[in-house]
């Protein structure tokens, strides 16, 4: 009997991590194309300006770039990969760097998608999400989830 309720309680507990909704529907909005990040991140998103853009260089670089509104800032890293395993190896590295001793602040995660990986995180330090979209990735830092919130509700991608 032990066994069966073990059984169903796994269970269950799949289900449940398989059915919170991915943070900020990142999963339903639109896709970006193409490689010019400077028109694919807008100059403005309501009250967010952008500025302090450093384009990605493929296979080398990530790109970065800092929106503002009054006091609050985020900071957006970007880039596109060319195959599923450049994506793997990014998303690797994106992942160990935020979660290197901060196992305790992940929130949410989906690491086995190959479309729609993703990685929220809450601390003292600040608040992180990072997320794929097919070949994209992309991940925002700031104070706090007030102003990530703020700031997702417009993001495009």
């Amino acid at each position: 009997m032990r066994g069966v309720n073990l059984v169903i309680i796994l269970f269950f507990t799949g289900v449940l991590a398989f059915s919170q909704p991915v943070p900020y529907n990142v999963n339903k909005k639109k896709f970006p194309l193409g490689e010019e990040f400077q028109k694919l991140l807008p100059l403005k998103l309501g009250k967010w300006n952008r500025f302090a853009f450093h384009d990605f260089v493929p296979g080398h670089e990530n790109g970065s770039v800092y929106y503002r509104q009054d006091n609050n800032q985020v900071y957006v890293i970007f880039g596109k990969e060319y195959s599923q395993v450049g994506l793997h190896s990014v998303w690797t590295k994106i992942y160990d760097n935020a979660t290197d001793g901060k196992e305790n602040q992940i929130k949410q995660k989906n690491t086995t998608s190959t479309s729609n990986k993703y990685l929220l995180m809450s601390g003292k330090s600040g608040y992180f999400y990072a997320w794929t979209r097919n070949l994209y990735y992309f991940s925002i830092e700031t104070n706090n989830k007030a102003i990530a919130d703020d700031f997702m509700k417009l993001f495009p991608y």
